[in-house]
C-alpha cells in the first residue's frame, strides 16, 4: 500500500471509529489509577529520562529484571522483581519504562500482570478529540504534505507517525522503531559548523541540556546562543548550569507571534506562575541567526510567525517540534515552506513514543 493509500485508510478509520483512539489514554489512566499501587518497570536510561514526564501524581514501586537492582531503593521506591509484582497483580498496575518494550510487555502480560507501555499513557497529551468533519476537511491537506519532504525517510516517518496516532493497526513501525539519535544538532540532515559561525536561537532552552549538546557538537566554537526559557524557576537553573559557557544571552521569555503576559500552572494543581512571551523578531532585531531550535509546547506555529522576518531574511537552519498536536505534523512543514519556499524539509523522530518528531529545514547553498 503506497503512502497516499495508507493515509486515506488511516483517515477513513479515524472517521469510522469517531477517532476513538484518542480516548485510549484516558481509559488507560483510569485503569491504572484504579489500582492500589502503581509500579514503573525498567529503571535504566529510559526511566531516568522520562520519569518526570509520565503525568501521574503517584507511583509506589519501581520494578526491574536486573537482579542487582531488585530489593534496592530507587528514587525512594523499592525495586520489585516480576515474581513479586505477580504476587500483587490484583492490586498493582505496571507502566513499562523500557524503550523496546515488546519483550517486557509480553513477559508481564503472560504472568497476568496489568501492564501498559509509556506510549499508551502519553499518546494524546496535548491533543483534542477531533470530530469526523475535521478529518474529512483535513484529508487533502494531510495527503498533499507528503510531497513537501525531500527524502523517502521523511515521508515514511510522516505516514508512520500519523498511523500510530490515528490508526495503530495500520502502522508498519512503532515509534521506537522510527527513533534516531542526534536530535537537534547531530541528525543526518545537516552539519553544524564548528568554526565560530553558528548563532543559535534555543527556544525552550529548559535547563540547558540542548545547549550542552550544541557546545559539544561545535567543540565550543560558536558565535552566540540566544536562550529562551519561559518558566522563571527553570530559567534560573538554566543560567546557573550554563554559566561556564561563553557568549550566551538569556531571555526569560516564551516565544510567540506578539508580546503578551499570562498566568499558567507548570504542574497541574500547583500555584499559578506569571510569564511573558514575545516574537523572536522583536527581541533579536539586528542579531545574526544561523539556527533556530524550537520545542515550545504547542506555540511552534505562532513562534514561527513571530520569527518570519529573521527566517525570510537570514534563512537559518531550523529544527521545529512537530508533535504536540496531531496537526503539527503537516502544519509545521507547510508553515516553513510558506515562509521560505527554497527550504528543503525533513522529518525525523527521536523518541520511543509520541514525543520528539521534529521538522528540519535548510536552504542548499
Amino acid at each position: 500500500m503506497n503512502y497516499e493509500n495508507r493515509l486515506n485508510a488511516a483517515i477513513d478509520y479515524a472517521i469510522d471509529s469517531h477517532y476513538d483512539i484518542w480516548n485510549r489514554q484516558n481509559k488507560v489512566w483510569s485503569e491504572i489509577k484504579a489500582h492500589k499501587y502503581i509500579c514503573l518497570f525498567g529503571t535504566g536510561k529510559f526511566y531516568r529520562d522520562l520519569v518526570g514526564h509520565i503525568y501521574t501524581d503517584r507511583f509506589e514501586y519501581v520494578g526491574d529484571n536486573d537482579p542487582k537492582k531488585i530489593g534496592t531503593y530507587i528514587d525512594g521506591r523499592k525495586c520489585l522483581s516480576p515474581i513479586e509484582i505477580e504476587q500483587m497483580k490484583d492490586d498493582i498496575a505496571v507502566i513499562i519504562m523500557v524503550k523496546n518494550y515488546d519483550a517486557v510487555h509480553r513477559q508481564l502480560s503472560e504472568m497476568g500482570i496489568h501492564c501498559y507501555t509509556i506510549g499508551e499513557c502519553v499518546l494524546n497529551t496535548y491533543d483534542r478529540h477531533y470530530d469526523d468533519s475535521w478529518f474529512m476537511k483535513k484529508r487533502s491537506e494531510i495527503i498533499s504534505t507528503i510531497q513537501l519532504f525531500s527524502d523517502e525517510l521523511s515521508k515514511e516517518i510522516y505516514v508512520e507517525c500519523i498511523c500510530n496516532r490515528v490508526a495503530p493497526q495500520l502502522a508498519s513501525k512503532k515509534f521506537y522503531e522510527l527513533q534516531q539519535p542526534g536530535e537537534y544538532f547531530a541528525s543526518d540532515v545537516f552539519e553544524i559548523n564548528d568554526s565560530h559561525q553558528e548563532f543559535l536561537v534555543d527556544c525552550g532552552a529548559y535547563i540547558g541540556d540542548s545547549i550542552d549538546d550544541f557546545v559539544r557538537v561545535t567543540n565550543g566554537n560558536y558565535g552566540a546562543v540566544y536562550a529562551f526559557e519561559l518558566d522563571e524557576k527553570i530559567f534560573n537553573i538554566l543560567k546557573e548550569r550554563t554559566q561556564g559557557y561563553q557568549n550566551i544571552e538569556y531571555y526569560n521569555y516564551g516565544v510567540s507571534d506578539e508580546y503578551s503576559e499570562f498566568e499558567y500552572n507548570y504542574i497541574q494543581g500547583t500555584k499559578s506562575r506569571r510569564a511573558k512571551v514575545d516574537a523572536i523578531d522583536n527581541i533579536l532585531t539586528g542579531k545574526r541567526v544561523t539556527y533556530i531550535k524550537m520545542d515550545v509546547e504547542t506555540y511552534e506555529l505562532k513562534a514561527l510567525e513571530g520569527a518570519k522576518t529573521i527566517i525570510t531574511m537570514q534563512q537559518p537552519k531550523l529544527c521545529i517540534s512537530a508533535y504536540h498536536y496531531l496537526s503539527d505534523l503537516w502544519e509545521v512543514p507547510q508553515k516553513i515552506k510558506r515562509l521560505v519556499p527554497a527550504y528543503k524539509l525533513y522529518l525525523r523522530h527521536h523518541s520511543p513514543c509520541v514525543w520528539d518528531t521534529d521538522c528540519y529545514a535548510y536552504v542548499e547553498e
